[in-house]
């Protein structure tokens, strides 16, 4: 079974479960989290009088940049050096066919403890290590001195021409048939937790039930093992997705079952092709030994850096399929992981009938992590994060449908009952980016203004030269931004790229106040706004007709473009059977921000362009649209919107963003601290006014994010259930307490969040969200005002104790700032928090060359367990559905919650 993204359920009484993810933060622990091992490693060959002869000698490192703290799919950045350059590159590297790569540096996670003295059962083996396809630990052939069969390093049994097989009259008929006249056969069973599976031809005598016979899809999340890439400078880099217990059984990695990543830097066999190490009656001469030299003693058919001939594998002595070899295995370099409490915390151990707040996804990482310090506890109780869009969760909260939302803003016409916004959290959206260079290489900085944003949501990109050729208004228009001088004027060295996802802007198709936000900021720029008013940009490029003045800021992002082209059966043979407008099927918005970022985790475009033709015969029976999918690897153009959280948790990289004139500025806790300096108490609403206008224009405003965005529990005053109510007022002292202390254990804010503290100049936020806290507890109507009311009681006289007063709110310590040095390109320079406390700090893990990268484990934002809440999920519908009104608001009280896989595997 493929690692699939899990179905939307729209049952009616079904809330799932569905956690997301974070940026933090203020972890110091996160920096010591990064670990670096190095070792030397080499091949050698056996002389005929016995000694070696060493032939390649090499001196490898291998950093991984977050080991402690791990959560179930997320990824960590590897980087090594040293490494022999990789020969006969694919364009997967998570594939199947990625094994025939000559050199390849193995990534794998494998169960065990690394070391001779653990006890057997515990122990890490190639046995242990995870490999979804099946002929990644198994071989055969009609060759009789295959190259493992030279290893020098492998014991006389491993050395025989059939090792590991199972019980030959035990195996499946399709076993038999298949491997019917082959010479040699080894297999390498993989020992899930539970139990044993032998593998073989095509997965025949059984298969773990995450594994697959082969890489079927390139719509499935891709496996964790990964054959990396190794540069001409012998450097190399990989993101590595970790896989724990709760999305994959039979490797089981959690908190009590220890795990670890291993490199496995290929070097090809030690080769003892005489088998002077075997007994003498299987030592080689004649044709045999000629064959077992050709075989072992090879240096590859590929040269570094050349691509995979199709067909034609590289040589099994020097390629990722023999990963499992004693000469590869014994040069591996081991680096333990440790992991976060698991996800369904709460919906697994606690069955208290939970409160439940409604809305934003930016809160989803905050609240997995703050609910197990109310369920796990017998004293408190439990609450759920139901995932809704804002404007519906306000919508709901008006009509007395759910008790609590998380919103951004008020809805359109304020709340028609009393309520209060009480702030819980800072945090914001991002551009996430996966795009690679015109090496085939990452790239670890990205720079986009408004503008850039604006042509890419309003379909202004062609695309296609069949598009562009034919569609009014867009006849001069580069076919997507990797095509705009705009874009490579800020982006130097990212090359030309004839693809669909690299022409839009991944976004929502529903309300958000995220979208909002996001307007908001183009709108408030002058050059964004006169191309969306129809004047040219400085190179020509002009708005799609479709979306000339459009009214901004909006929260709901509309597809407008309705131009059919003239199809041919060659060009698309879907759309020439069913024609309708291509750039909307470009656009291809989704309803969630978690799966926008998941979709930029693994580069899985969903433009919905491809043309699948089921049909064996040829005929178009059957034809549908289905998304691109997966994108190769060295060839990736992709943006999307995501929030910072969830950019943490999945290891994405953010672009700067144009904040004023020509400075750009990445997210991070400078950045963000900068932001909030300028919210402005709006009294009438109350509630603190970051304004796009201000940011764009306040010359205090330089160094901030423009993406900050504060987020408010609205909870109504009156008409709530007494239990109810303390409840609330409990969340609501704890989020403005103890919940914003950076960390990442239970109750802690995790990476992807502003501490709201008065360290950061938010004191003010915190006061009144204690204050609201005792109206929402009192129940007794009115408002919250913003000024706290002057003292009712004696002012104390002042206390002689030299103890200090105190204090009801939790602080955290400014950040230590390291200046950043100045940009030597002529490109506009860019604002980039480097505060080592900072866990929005972007990630200096590849180089320090690369600031501007943001990711789930920067040096500063790795950590100890992380815990989660169930975050609740409704679906892609979410609750739009009038119908559905009556049903949710009687699920609110007695909530079935199933976990189903975080939709995605961790939210």
């Amino acid at each position: 079974m493929m690692l699939r993204r899990p179905a939307r359920l729209l049952a009616a009484v079904l809330l799932v479960a569905a956690p997301s993810l974070v940026l933090s933060p203020g972890q110091p622990a996160y920096a010591a989290s990064a670990v670096t091992k190095t070792k030397t490693v080499q091949r050698f060959y056996v002389q005929p009088d016995g000694s070696t002869k060493v032939v390649d000698t090499r001196t490898v490192s291998v950093s991984v940049s977050q080991t402690t703290g791990l959560r179930s799919l997320q990824l960590v950045h590897v980087t090594w050096s040293g490494a022999r350059p990789t020969a006969g590159l694919v364009a997967d590297p998570n594939s199947d066919l990625g094994q025939n790569e000559e050199y390849p540096m193995v990534l794998l996670e494998c169960r065990g403890i690394d070391s001779a003295t653990a006890p057997a059962a515990q122990r890490l083996s190639q046995r242990t290590c995870w490999t979804q396809f099946a002929d990644e630990r198994f071989y055969y052939g009609y060759d009789t001195f295959p190259a493992w069969r030279s290893d020098a390093q492998a014991t006389t049994q491993e050395r025989s021409d059939v090792v590991g097989a199972p019980d030959p009259t035990k195996l499946p008929a399709e076993c038999a048939l298949t491997l019917l006249g082959s010479l040699t056969q080894r297999w390498v069973p993989y020992d899930g937790v539970g139990g044993t599976y032998q593998g073989g031809p095509f997965g025949c005598a059984g298969q773990a039930p995450e594994a697959a016979p082969a890489n079927l899809s390139s719509l499935t999340l891709p496996s964790n093992e990964t054959f990396g890439t190794t540069g001409l400078d012998g450097k190399g880099q990989a993101d590595f997705d970790i896989f724990t217990g709760e999305d994959h059984n039979s490797l089981g990695c959690s908190q009590t079952v220890p795990c670890s990543l291993v490199a496995v830097p290929v070097m090809g066999i030690d080769c003892d092709s005489a088998g002077l190490r075997l007994p003498a009656a299987d030592r080689r001469t004649g044709d045999d030994l000629l064959d077992a030299q050709q075989n072992c003693e090879t240096d590859g058919q590929y040269k570094p850096g050349q691509q995979l001939a199709p067909g034609i594998s590289g040589q099994d002595a020097v390629d990722g399929r023999l990963w499992w070899s004693a000469s590869n295995w014994n040069n591996r370099i081991t680096i333990p992981l440790t992991f976060a409490q698991p996800d369904n915390a709460c919906s697994v151990t606690n069955q208290k009938s939970p409160v439940s707040l409604y809305g934003s996804e930016l809160m989803a990482q905050a609240t997995i992590q703050w609910a197990p310090a109310f369920c796990l506890n017998p004293a408190l109780f439990s609450f759920n994060h139901v995932q809704t869009p804002e404007p519906q969760a306000a919508n709901l909260l008006n009509q007395g449908n759910i008790e609590a939302a998380f919103v951004s803003r008020p809805p359109d016409g304020g709340f028609t009952r009393p309520v209060v916004t009480a702030p819980v959290a800072v945090t914001g959206f991002g551009i996430a980016f996966t795009v690679d260079d015109a090496d085939g290489r990452t790239v670890q900085t990205l720079r986009l203004n408004a503008r850039l944003l604006a042509k890419l949501l309003t379909e202004s990109y062609p695309s296609l030269p069949l598009i562009r050729d034919s569609h009014p208004g867009l006849g001069n228009n580069p076919y997507n931004i990797t095509f705009d001088p705009e874009f490579t004027a800020l982006n130097p060295n990212i090359p030309q790229k004839l693809r669909d996802a690299a022409s839009t802007l991944l976004s929502l198709n529903t309300s958000s106040d995220v979208m909002d936000a996001l307007t908001s900021y183009i709108d408030s720029d002058p050059d964004a706004r006169a191309f969306l008013d129809g004047k040219p940009d400085p190179w020509g490029m002009v708005v799609n007709p479709a979306y000339k003045g459009i009214a901004l800021p909006v929260d709901t992002w509309p597809l407008l473009d309705s131009y059919t082209a003239n199809y041919t059966f060659d060009f698309n043979p879907c759309l020439y059977l069913d024609p309708v407008p291509y750039l909307p099927l470009v656009a291809a918005p989704t309803g969630r921000l978690f799966a926008i970022a998941q979709d930029m985790q693994f580069a899985i475009a969903q433009t919905q362009t491809s043309c699948v033709l089921p049909d064996p015969n040829g005929t178009t029976a059957g034809a549908r649209l289905q998304a691109s999918g997966r994108q190769q690897v060295g060839a990736r153009c992709m943006l999307g919107v995501v929030s910072l959280a969830d950019a943490s948790r999945d290891g994405l990289r953010l672009a700067a963003l144009n904040s004023q004139g020509s400075t750009y500025v990445a997210p991070g806790s400078d950045s963000l601290r900068a932001a909030v300096g300028l919210l402005k108490p709006d009294k009438a609403q109350r509630l603190w006014d970051l304004s796009a206008s201000t940011l764009r224009t306040s010359s205090q405003a330089v160094n901030a994010y423009p993406g900050t965005m504060v987020v408010y529990a609205a909870v109504p005053l009156s008409g709530l259930p007494p239990q109810d109510s303390a409840e609330y007022a409990k969340l609501l002292r704890f989020a403005a307490g103890a919940g914003q202390q950076a960390g990442s254990g239970v109750g802690d804010l995790p990476s992807g969040y502003l501490p709201m503290t008065a360290a950061n100049g938010l004191g003010s936020l915190v006061e009144y969200t204690d204050r609201a806290a005792n109206a929402v507890n009192a129940q007794q109507g009115g408002t919250v005002p913003l000024d706290p009311p002057p003292p009712t009681h004696p002012t104390p006289a002042p206390s002689t104790s030299s103890a200090p007063p105190p204090s009801t709110t939790t602080t955290t310590p400014p950040p230590v700032t390291t200046p950043v040095a100045p940009p030597t390109t002529t490109v506009p320079p860019v604002i980039v928090p480097t505060s080592p406390s900072s866990g929005l700090t972007p990630t200096p893990s590849h180089s320090p060359s690369t600031p501007l990268t943001v990711t789930a484990i920067p040096p500063a934002t790795s950590a100890a367990p992380v815990a989660y809440t169930s975050a609740l999920d409704v679906g892609k519908g979410g609750l739009a559905l009038p119908a559905l009104l009556v049903v949710l608001a009687a699920a609110v009280v007695s909530a079935l919650v199933v976990r189903l896989r975080g939709q995605g595997g961790h939210r």
